[in-house]
């Protein structure tokens, strides 16, 4: 091989590897549609909402985080092409490869991009009781983040992870974001504007109170609170969802 050839191949490969890289930029500010059923908003510098529709037009709320380790994703798309939507953008307009994701319960509003994931090789985590009412619906399990038994966890991606009790679900979570004070309750927690409790299938109205009210006292600076459905508020969704649990005239 010639010298010219050997400064070509050399040149070419740092080209590709380049090409392969997510370049590093600033973080975009503005809202981004990524179809008609998937947006993803500004909340913070380093910190974005993404807002999924399933087929009848129900939105769900997630997040996209920057840490100094690479992305995070709370919460997938309710499906696998949303969720590819959302790693797609976040590699490009952000600049950063996805290093874990995670999925505060087991319902399909939080998990039906699992799959999208695995083929990607990002690790999905959440609770292990999250973990055991997957099984036979997907085929990885996420890795256990935090326990039943163990129910708080700080991480080296500078969130923490807290399982309240039961709620909405036997299995959720919220994730607390403490530089920004962005509380992530997911549905845990109902918008200031709902009106009523939604799905409460898979409920535990008698532990709902209880899980919320923990929460608050665990978190009571959070400045922004995102709850699985609705806009974006401020502690006041969290006694506001208390209040709609204690209200007869709120309860199925």
């Amino acid at each position: 091989m010639t010298i010219a050839s050997r400064w070509y191949a050399w040149t070419f490969g740092i080209f590709v590897m380049a090409m392969a890289v997510p370049a590093p930029g600033a973080d975009p500010a503005e809202d981004v549609r990524l179809g008609n059923d998937l947006e993803v908003r500004a909340l913070r510098p380093g910190y974005w909402l993404h807002v999924s529709k399933d087929g009848q037009g129900t939105p769900a709320n997630g997040m996209i985080v920057r840490t100094p380790r690479g992305l995070l994703l709370v919460d997938t798309g309710w499906t696998e092409g949303q969720t590819e939507r959302l790693v797609a953008w976040g590699e490009r307009a952000v600049g950063a490869f996805f290093v874990q994701a995670i999925v505060t319960h087991s319902h399909g509003d939080r998990t039906g991009g699992i799959p999208a994931l695995t083929r990607r090789g990002i690790p999905v985590a959440a609770l292990d009781l999250t973990i055991d009412k997957l099984r036979g619906t997907v085929e990885r399990l996420p890795r256990p983040l935090l326990t039943v038994a163990a129910p708080v966890r700080p991480d080296v991606l500078g969130f923490e992870a807290f399982y309240p009790g039961a709620g909405h679900a036997a299995d959720n979570i919220v994730v607390w974001f403490p530089a920004p004070k962005i509380l992530f309750g997911g549905c845990l927690v109902k918008s200031e504007a709902a009106t009523d409790l939604g799905n409460t299938a898979d409920a535990d109205l008698a532990s709902w109170p209880r899980a919320v009210k923990a929460v608050l006292d665990r978190y009571p600076t959070a400045a922004l609170v995102v709850p699985g459905h609705g806009a974006v508020g401020t502690t006041a969704a969290l006694t506001h969802t208390i209040d709609l649990l204690t209200r007869p005239s709120s309860r199925p």
